[in-house]
Formats: structure tokens, C-alpha cells, sequence
């Protein structure tokens, strides 16, 4: 009786449901249809400044471009001279206005209730080279005199007479010979960019190295073959610095690579982290190998940049005693990103921001003096991480770790994330060790992103270089 009872209700419901809504679509009546007008279109079709320069239209960006040429300076009073819309469209901007295109403005179009807003940009002319790479490696561009240098190991097995390069240029530039062919570099190999009426010929150099001045290692055979964050790494520095190259710990141990004329060498180490030192030293079986020559170089006078995991090679150095391992420690994967940044992206704070390692760092507005910012708006690292946390023997924070590793804190936000080492002979500086704990001094996003404090990073490497070499 109850189940009948409730199966009627239920039907009882249905047909009150049903009720009100043929209700409120009777109520929709012709009176009411025109309140919303959306039978136009917002169509940008025509956009002309100074009687010549007609703009690319991309309906489905919403962006209107505008190439001017090259030399071209009047950016700032530029005439519109045509602009037609969809018909019965109306605009914030006329034929006839004179307007600031230094920087996009927005053409505003509304069509009855229909509206739509376009970014117009007015760009120069431009040719310019902003990345070559040769065989996997980075050169070196000097925009002044448009000129690519690429160091190259003698015994790197590429062919020189016909090696494939790669060429990153402008937007609307193109390339000759084009981006992704062979060319010889075994003598001065030009490159031409065009776009309309820039045009920029950029000769590439290729110089063979016997003895590097300084050495990316890894454990791949070559620069390729690391993982993202270790490649980007590698291809900084081998594309800043004069004479640095890449070497496998392979190379190191069999005394392929001659150390004799050798600064510094760099070891970034991305990976996953490890809880103490004897799970570095079993995991890291290359580096191992190539150890007493490692030692030997340090014990010369030559220099380390230690990279997350790899802060560890100071303790089989005997930089830093074995029971002094990071402590804090965490993250790991190929390179892939798992924080994303936003408006204001993470950062640590510098214990001495007059340190020669932080000297001509971009700074982020309104952040306090010491701040140091390696990372952007929509960048993406996956913060990887070997540091010292305030617990367990580390209790009392910097000053204890600085007593139990010997070292100075150079960076930290209730933790040490990097820090220095002192030479062989017992001083700060040359021939010293830096290690940079931190998943914030990140080389690789796997997002786009606009760069204004990730140029820190190399910044801070070159400061390393000159401080730890000079």
C-alpha cells in the first residue's frame, strides 16, 4: 500500500514539473524575442595606417598585425587611414585617428549585443637570429656583429663537413639555408634571414676544442640524450661561455678530455632525490668512476657547480663531511612540470645579497632587498629538491649548517638551499664549490612563458665562473 501511495505522489509531481515548464515557455512570447539582438557579425576585413601598411587580419586570434619597415620610427602617430567592419558593426577606433601604436591597443567592435575585441600590434621588420644549434650544440650569438661561435670537442665524432644545424629567428623571418639542413663547417658558414625589408647575414664559426675551459658532465653519451632539465642546463653553458664543452663521466674516467686547461666544471643532476649520500654514491655509478680524477682536479685548484642531486659530489670530493648530507630532500621524474607560477613566482632569499654570486640580478618589484628570483609568470618546474630543513641535527638553522658542513649559506627561506664549499687550500672563492640545493634555481619549463627573472639563472652561473675562476 505504501509503495503504491509514493508511486502516485511521484506521478502527481511529474505532471506539476511538467505544468510549469510548458508555463514558462508560454510566457516566451513575440513581445520578448528582440531583446537580445545577435543577428550580425563583429568581422574585422580591412585595417590600413598611413595609406600603406595593411594589416594581417586573424579572425580566430582576434589579432590584426601590422608590418612596418625595418628603419621605421613614427610608431607613436600613426594614421588610420582604412577600416571596414561587418556591416552595421560599430568601433572605438575611426579612419582618421592619429594613435599611439608603441605598444597593442585594442580595437574594440559591437554589433548589436554581439561583441568582440581585437589586439592590434604594429611590428618592425626583423630579422634576428635567437637560437642555433649545430649537431645538438649550442652556439654562441653576438648580435653586434652577427656572428655564431660553436665550441666543438675534437673527439665528438660530428662531421663538420656535413653537419645538420637548427636556427630559432623572428616571427616572420625566414631562413636560407633553411633551419634543419646540412651545411659544411669546417670553414666560415653563412646564414641569411629575411623578413620584407630586414635583412641580416649571420656567419657561423665552429671551433674545435682540445682543452675546454669548462665542462658540463653527464652521464649521457651526449648532449641529447639527458633529460630536459640536464640538456638546458648543458646548452646554457656550453653556448655562454668560451671553450666550455660537454663531457660524458665516461670521457672523464678513460682520460678522453684533457682537464689540463679546465676551470670549472658544472654537474646538474636532475633526478630522483636521494635520502642520504650512500644512495647517491650506488646510484651514481658514473660519476664514481671518474672520481680520482675528479679529486685530482680539485685538488688542483679547479672549481665545481653542484645542481640538486649532485650537491652530493662535494662529499666524495671530501669537501663536505659524509654524515652532512642534505636532509631535506624530495621530487624527482624525467624533467616533466608539476608548479605552475604565478603572477608572483616563488623565490629564496639571499643570507649575504652582496655576495658576488647575486651581482646584477633582475629584481622583482616591491619584493625585499635580499629576494632572488629565478623563475616567471607561467613557468613550470617540477622543483626537484636537495637542501637542509630546520630539524633533526639541523635544528638550530643556518649557523648549524654551516658547522656541520664547513660550507657558508648563500640561500634560504626557512632552509639553506645553496651553498659554498671552500677550496682545496682551505679559502672561500677560487677553486671552491657551489651548490645550488634548490628546485628554484631550475633550468627547463615545460609551459611557454615570458622571461624576466629566469635570465638569473645564467647570470648567476657566469657570477659562479668569474668568482670561482678569476
Amino acid at each position: 500500500m505504501k509503495t503504491r501511495i509514493k508511486n502516485l505522489l511521484s506521478r502527481v509531481l511529474l505532471c506539476c514539473n511538467i505544468v510549469a515548464a510548458l508555463t514558462v515557455l508560454s510566457s516566451c512570447n513575440d513581445d520578448n524575442t528582440g531583446s537580445i539582438n545577435v543577428s550580425g557579425t563583429c568581422f574585422v576585413e580591412k585595417f590600413v595606417l598611413n595609406g600603406q601598411y595593411e594589416g594581417l587580419i586573424n579572425t580566430e586570434k582576434r589579432q590584426v598585425k601590422i608590418k612596418v619597415p625595418v628603419d621605421f620610427t613614427e610608431k607613436s602617430n600613426m594614421e588610420i587611414t582604412a577600416l571596414c567592419v561587418s556591416a552595421g558593426a560599430q568601433t572605438n577606433m575611426k579612419v582618421g585617428d592619429h594613435l599611439n601604436f608603441d605598444a597593442d591597443r585594442n580595437l574594440h567592435v559591437s554589433n548589436g549585443d554581439l561583441v568582440m575585441d581585437y589586439q592590434v600590434s604594429v611590428r618592425n621588420d626583423e630579422a634576428l637570429m635567437s637560437l642555433f644549434m649545430l649537431e645538438g650544440i649550442k652556439g654562441a650569438i653576438n648580435q653586434e656583429d652577427k656572428t655564431v661561435t660553436v665550441s666543438v670537442m675534437t673527439n665528438s665524432g660530428i662531421d663538420l663537413s656535413n653537419a645538420t644545424f637548427e636556427v630559432a629567428c623572428s616571427e616572420d623571418a625566414t631562413c636560407s639555408p633553411a633551419s634543419g639542413t646540412k651545411g659544411n663547417f669546417t670553414e666560415p658558414f653563412q646564414i641569411t634571414l629575411n623578413d620584407n625589408t630586414a635583412n641580416t647575414v649571420y656567419t657561423v664559426y665552429v671551433t674545435q676544442i682540445q682543452d675546454p675551459v669548462a665542462l658540463f658532465v653527464g652521464n649521457a653519451e651526449n648532449i641529447e640524450l639527458l633529460n630536459d632539465e640536464e640538456k638546458a642546463a648543458a646548452k646554457w653553458l656550453t653556448g655562454n661561455i668560451a671553450s666550455a664543452a660537454y663531457a660524458s663521466w665516461s670521457d672523464i674516467a678513460n682520460g678522453n678530455i684533457s682537464l689540463d686547461k679546465c676551470k670549472l666544471i658544472f654537474f646538474h643532476r636532475h633526478c630522483s632525490s636521494y635520502g642520504n649520500y650512500n644512495g647517491f654514491a650506488e646510484a651514481e655509478q658514473g660519476a664514481m668512476t671518474a672520481l680520482a680524477r675528479m679529486k685530482d682536479f680539485w685538488q688542483k685548484g679547479g672549481a665545481f657547480v653542484l645542481g640538486r642531486s649532485a650537491v652530493n659530489y662535494a662529499i666524495a670530493l671530501g669537501a663536505m663531511p659524509e654524515d652532512a648530507y642534505p636532509n631535506n630532500v624530495w621530487g624527482g621524474g624525467g624533467g616533466e612540470g608539476s608548479d605552475l607560477m604565478g603572477d608572483d613566482p616563488w623565490h629564496t632569499f639571499a643570507y649575504d645579497i652582496t655576495h658576488p654570486l647575486w651581482n646584477g640580478l633582475a629584481t622583482y618589484p616591491g619584493a625585499p632587498d635580499n629576494a632572488v628570483y629565478t623563475l616567471d609568470k607561467d613557468y613550470t618546474i617540477c622543483n626537484t629538491t636537495s637542501q637542509f630543513g630546520f630539524w633533526d641535527t639541523y635544528q638550530s638553522g643556518k649557523d648549524a649548517v654551516e658547522a656541520k658542513t664547513g660550507g657558508r649559506a648563500l640561500t634560504g627561506d626557512n632552509s639553506v638551499n645553496a651553498w659554498e664549499l671552500k677550496a682545496y687550500n682551505g679559502e672561500f672563492g677560487k677553486g671552491g664549490i657551489i651548490c645550488l640545493g634548490s628546485g628554484l634555481y631550475d633550468w627547463n619549463s615545460p609551459t611557454p612563458y615570458t622571461s624576466h627573472y629566469h635570465n638569473n639563472m645564467g647570470k648567476i652561473l657566469l657570477n659562479a665562473f668569474d668568482y670561482l675562476t678569476k
